[in-house]
């Protein structure tokens, strides 16, 4: 008897395969899609559609039943994308920052691919289809890495409550993850241009925070931060504890690594009281150390555009800089001094020495070759081979012998 108009044909279980099911065909075959049976981590009956054939389904029912034995949760979901990120959106406790660029890649980029399509169905060949189209609007490697953040917290949490079976976005291959070699390249300004940019800056608070950030180089959002009660006068040591928000509030810094203090030139601690006594603000501790005309704390907007006026007017030669350029000089300067990779780390703030070393490591190479006395030698090498071979005609020998069949053999085999 054939099933109702509208409503699929009922279960069969398949002959010699238990827990496997399938509905029956027109034709009376027994074919995919099966459907498997099993218990969840809380005891309830749940179904599978599998689209294989019947040794996939047996597989797939044996997995379920060894994650149940050895006390894997296994809770599975219906929910779209959509309707599990945006619930997972609204659990988060982060700062202001990291849930706007959470809410950005979910808006821009994640809802509109993934959205209608249910959690448990991404695969990783999607998430790698969705790089390639994010790669085919030519975003940057770290736009789209962004993007992905969101992606990958979120399936790794269904993957931790069994909502789905494994995290899919581990499953990507080096090659299918973004790229991020074609970032713009860090602008080191030289001494001379340092001292011009700081002679045409039109205001001094504005000098002030430049040079500030080229001695301390602490970042646009910290120096902006930093208020009376931040300074130590007398060792001329700044304590950066907060940052500015987008919003205009004082907020904690990114990281733990990022609560540090740095000892900054006696000199620029001077201009830095000079500047307070002149507002008025010496002796009030919450007082913005660069404040707005209403005493509250600047935009960075406000900082860029300053910059450019002073890049304008000093000619530095393009690319111009940017303000975060002016915390690369500072670590490049660190770099050349031979400060070590631990003080460096140390006063960036960053997580860890190895960050220090992924994102400055041209210059270190940079340094260690310009202290190399590899080139020297050799030079000299070959000219005290030369006068040699000038003075007693014979040929000399400037690198081992090749391997002979005797040497090769007396060799010891380590």
């Amino acid at each position: 008897m054939s099933a109702p108009k509208g409503r699929l044909p009922r279960r069969r279980s398949v002959p010699r395969h238990p827990g496997i099911y399938y509905r029956p065909r027109r034709d009376g075959k027994v074919a995919p899609p099966y459907e498997i049976c099993y218990l969840d981590s809380t005891g309830t009956r749940r179904w599978e559609t599998v689209h294989g054939n019947l040794d996939v389904a047996e597989a797939r029912r044996s997995e379920l039943r060894l994650r149940r034995r050895r006390g894997e949760r296994i809770e599975p979901t219906r929910q779209t994308f959509e309707q599990y990120a945006m619930a997972w959106l609204d659990r988060q406790d982060r700062r202001p920052r990291t849930l706007e660029r959470y809410s950005w890649a979910l808006r821009c980029h994640l809802i509109p691919y993934f959205g209608p399509r249910r959690l448990d169905q991404i695969t990783c060949d999607d998430i790698a289809a969705f790089i390639a189209a994010m790669n085919r609007k030519q975003l940057k490697g770290w736009t789209i890495t962004s993007a992905l953040g969101p992606l990958s917290i979120i399936l790794g949490q269904a993957a931790r409550r069994g909502q789905i079976p494994v995290n899919p976005f581990s499953q990507l291959e080096r090659g299918e993850r973004p790229r991020h070699d074609d970032q713009r390249p860090k602008r080191i300004l030289s001494l001379e241009e340092m001292q011009a940019l700081l002679a045409a800056t039109e205001s001094m608070p504005m000098r002030c925070l430049f040079e500030l950030v080229l001695a301390s180089g602490v970042r646009i959002s910290e120096a902006l931060g930093l208020t009376v009660q931040d300074l130590d006068l007398k060792g001329a040591i700044i304590h950066v504890e907060r940052q500015l928000a987008r919003n205009g509030t004082r907020t904690a810094v990114k990281t733990p690594e990022s609560r540090r203090a740095i000892d900054i030139p006696p000199r620029l601690m001077r201009k830095l009281r000079a500047l307070l006594i002149d507002r008025g603000a010496l002796f009030t501790p919450e007082a913005f150390l660069f404040a707005s005309r209403n005493d509250t704390g600047l935009q960075q907007k406000v900082v860029r555009a300053a910059l450019t006026r002073a890049i304008k007017a000093s000619a530095i030669a393009a690319p111009a800089p940017i303000p975060h350029d002016l915390r690369h000089t500072h670590a490049s300067m660190l770099i050349a001094l031979g400060v070590s990779v631990v003080d460096v780390c140390n006063r960036l703030g960053h997580k860890d020495p190895t960050v220090t070393l992924a994102i400055y490591a041209h210059e270190w190479k940079l340094r260690n070759t310009q202290r190399s006395r590899v080139g020297a030698d050799l030079g000299r090498l070959f000219a005290d081979a030369r006068q040699t071979q000038l003075t007693n005609g014979q040929r000399p020998r400037l690198a081992l012998p090749p391997a002979t069949t005797e040497t090769a053999d007396a060799a010891p085999s380590g």
